[in-house]
């Protein structure tokens, strides 16, 4: 009779590693090509968004139009130069292969890229786990999460935002400070700040990190380019009418968007009538302010003093929850800034908490929109935008309570990068 010993699966771990690692590029590559495809035919059962359509595309068209993108509607778009240049030159791109582009075939193209964008920084996620461990699931796990995570893969597609095509710039910069590349790293990181402000203080803290690591002399190259690049794209614009209103002023009134101040809706629909809060702009913007300055100030000293048991990752990292948390106007698509660098820290089991209140947030975000379909109509209705805006907070702080954590379970690094063991989950 035929032998079926041949057909019995193998339980060596040695193997299935073995073997997981020879499928993982595969795996990563079918996925990537999966979620494309998916993302394709989602994006025709919707425009992308007031965000894409009455702002990013019309601002990017008056760029290419020769004209000043912030000389009308200052809210739309408040975003530095380069980013309306990297959409404008997108709908250029797009254009050649169009004949006619219009408004909806505009945003499609832009949301397509978008989806090439994501597959890239998952694809960087992956590299840089891989060069750290031999369990290729710590690696592919990770990068699939960010890939398949219906927050960051699907709901972006009917509310897109430009915020993604600055997410490759800025894992491949974390990527190059892993690979200890600091000048290229820092000047990628340099770029994404301009490209979005969220990274504005994980930039100095590099810098400190670095100077404390290496020391200032070989620092100084990186140093000089960064400040260049940031006053170019930061500093240099505001001579730009309409610019500083339209960046400034966004975040310092309390009619930016409607989830500001929602905690002091929230007080407001608990306290009696007579104790109702209504502080005025000025105080509301030195609380932003105060409390944005105490946590950096922590975070600066724990990098000034722990910078030896710190990694690049962790330092990037703290320096994104540090702009993310205290931030008065939040979307769960802010919170993906500081979710890369979290991911590429190859921790599985801090990646699914993290990950789970990031998709939790993008729901009640959901529900929030459409409280019909909520399972609790009545909370969501009420309270939707405070509790979104709870848990994008509590993902950062719990973001930073695990880098925290982590600087009392391991030794000085000595300015190596971390590498992570086969088996590590933690």
């Amino acid at each position: 009779m035929f032998s079926l010993g041949s057909l019995k699966l193998s339980r060596d771990p040695a193997r299935i590693n073995l073997l997981l690692n020879q499928a993982s590029p595969i795996i990563l590559t079918s996925l990537m090509s999966l979620v494309i495809f998916h993302g394709y035919l989602l994006i025709q059962q919707s425009n992308g968004g007031s965000d894409l359509v009455s702002a990013d595309i019309p601002k990017s068209l008056i760029l290419l139009n020769g004209q000043n993108p912030y000389s009308t509607q200052p809210w739309a778009s408040p975003y530095p130069p380069l980013l309306l240049l990297t959409v404008s030159g997108i709908i250029r791109l797009t254009g050649l292969f169009a004949s006619q582009p219009s408004l909806n075939l505009i945003s499609q193209q832009i949301r397509l890229l978008g989806l090439f964008a994501d597959a890239a920084v998952a694809l960087i996620i992956y590299l840089s786990l891989r060069s750290r461990t031999s369990d290729a699931l710590q690696a592919l796990i990770p990068a699939s999460l960010f890939l398949a995570l219906p927050a960051i893969s699907t709901s972006p597609l009917y509310f897109f935002h430009s915020d993604t095509f600055a997410y490759p710039i800025l894992a491949l910069a974390t990527l190059t400070l892993i690979q200890q590349r600091y000048f290229i790293g820092t000047t990628l990181l340099a770029t994404a700040t301009i490209l979005k402000i969220h990274p504005i203080l994980a930039l100095p803290l590099v810098m400190i990190w670095l100077i404390r690591t290496r020391g200032l002399r070989k620092t100084l190259p990186s140093l000089a380019t960064s400040t260049i690049i940031t006053t170019l794209g930061l500093i240099l614009p505001l001579t730009i009418p309409g610019y500083q209103q339209s960046t400034i002023g966004f975040n310092l009134t309390n009619q930016g968007n409607g989830t500001t101040l929602t905690m002091i809706g929230l007080l407001n629909t608990i306290l009696p009538l007579t104790l109702q809060l209504t502080p005025p702009e000025f105080f509301t913007n030195q609380i932003w302010i105060a409390t944005t300055a105490a946590l950096y100030t922590v975070i600066v000293g724990t990098v000034w003093t722990k910078a030896r048991n710190l990694s690049s990752i962790d330092v990037v990292l703290l320096g994104l929850v540090a702009w993310l948390i205290p931030l008065r106007i939040v979307y769960a698509h802010y919170i993906i800034w500081a979710i890369i660098p979290f991911l590429m820290r190859g921790r599985l089991r801090q990646t699914i908490v993290i990950t789970g209140l990031l998709q939790f947030a993008d729901t009640l975000a959901y529900w929030s929109s459409a409280p019909n379909i909520s399972p609790i109509p009545s909370i969501v209705a009420s309270y939707g935008p405070v509790l979104t805006s709870l848990v994008i907070r509590i993902i950062g702080t719990t973001g930073l309570v695990f880098v925290l954590n982590s600087l009392r379970k391991n030794p000085a690094q000595l300015c190596q990068e971390p590498s992570l063991q086969h088996g590590t989950v933690l």
